[in-house]
């Protein structure tokens, strides 16, 4: 396995749920967290402040473009700042996700609720990726996380926007893989069912706009959704492994610990 000492890593969507485990492990290792979220999380400059971690907090929103490309060009700028420390390695990690419009496919009329979720789901992640390879060009081990979901694997009722952009993410995974980047490896990694905000708002979505709802209420109720916490330190792990970017379509429970 690498070594964690000063590591360098980019995190998209922190401010709740998984994103905001990953972010609050990371801060308690040595080296650089740069975090693209809505807003800023004061809990994660109290955490960063009390180790040896350089923490970037970017506030933007993550399906507007024009916001976007600021926000890329001050990713690669805290990225420059990083890479003077002489880091080991480069990661990052796009968390940030939404799982709306949840509506079966003849009512898929919201055109811009349509863009959005593209937009934050799989375009973000695309753009992100160019400038990170980018400003990371002869770095000596990067490497790229796309949290994707087995709903890009399985198509679900009412799930057709949001399966179709993991999908996508999936797929794109491949291409970056393919291209054979410099020092570049990279997974498109499922993690699983997590109990977060996003599994709150499956569970309140009506029935009439997605018929499985009742299978995560079950799980829920029944105690066998993972926890945040305990999925962001294994894929934290998962990520540092000499073996990671063999599997490009991954999934967590695939891996033991």
């Amino acid at each position: 396995m690498s070594t964690q000492a000063n590591i360098v890593t980019v995190l998209t969507g922190c401010t709740k749920g998984l994103g905001l485990a990953m972010a609050t492990q990371l801060t308690a290792q040595a080296g650089s967290l740069i975090t693209l979220s809505r807003s800023i999380v004061p809990a994660l400059a109290a955490a960063a402040s009390k180790g040896q971690t350089r923490l970037t907090q970017i506030a933007v929103d993550l399906g507007d473009g024009q916001a976007l490309k600021a926000a890329a060009q001050q990713m690669r700028q805290a990225i420059g700042q990083a890479l003077t420390q002489k880091p080991t390695a480069i990661r990052i990690i796009h968390n940030a996700g939404s799982v709306h419009p949840v509506a079966p496919a003849d009512q898929q009329t919201d055109w811009d609720a349509i863009n959005m979720a593209f937009n934050v789901n799989i375009t973000a992640p695309i753009f992100l990726n160019a400038h990170f390879l980018q400003a990371t060009e002869g770095a000596p081990d990067r490497r790229i996380m796309l949290i994707s979901s087995g709903a890009g694997r399985n198509g679900t009722h009412g799930w057709d926007v949001y399966c179709a952009t993991k999908a996508a993410m999936d797929r794109y995974a491949q291409v970056v893989d393919v291209e054979k980047h410099t020092n570049t490896r990279v997974s498109s990694m499922a993690p699983g069912v997590i109990d977060t905000p996003m599994q709150e708002t499956i569970r309140s979505t009506p029935l009439e706009k997605f018929p499985n709802r009742q299978r995560f209420e079950d799980m829920h109720a029944q105690g066998v959704l993972a926890q945040a916490p305990e999925t962001a330190r294994r894929l934290l792990t998962i990520l540092q492994h000499d073996d990671y970017g063999q599997t490009v379509i991954d999934d967590v429970r695939n891996h033991t610990f």
